[in-house]
């Protein structure tokens, strides 16, 4: 990337576009109702927490999706990290579990990279 930084607009957008395209064979088996008033229910009988989908899911996807490590990154503080690529360090080789890395404002100048043993 040349040293292009991702800034928040740019993340939200990539957001958007993975959970469409995560979504979409699910909203695209069940129409979206005209009467918006219906709307709602059909997202709530849609998307499930884990555990009421479980029995639908490969059983490691939802023993990896149970509890999440929820990691927060602040550059001033406040986080359990400071920068990206240390809170990247700090998931273990061969994770099995969901992590979630939530990333506070600022503008980050890092290189990112994943090693491929930290799934």
């Amino acid at each position: 990337m040349d040293g292009k930084r991702i800034e928040g607009n740019e993340v939200y957008a990539l957001v958007i576009c993975i959970s469409i395209l995560l979504f979409a064979p699910i909203v695209v088996s069940q129409p979206i109702p005209v009467d918006k008033s219906q709307v709602e229910t059909w997202f709530n009988d849609i998307i499930k927490p884990v555990k009421e989908r479980g029995k639908t899911l490969d059983p490691e996807l939802v023993e990896a999706g149970t509890e999440p490590r929820i990691i927060r990154v602040m550059q001033g503080g406040g986080g359990e990290f400071n920068t990206i690529t240390k809170t990247i360090e700090s998931v273990p080789s061969g994770n099995g579990k969901h992590v979630i890395i939530s990333i506070g404002p600022g503008s980050y100048k890092e290189k990112i990279r994943i090693e491929s043993n930290k799934p």
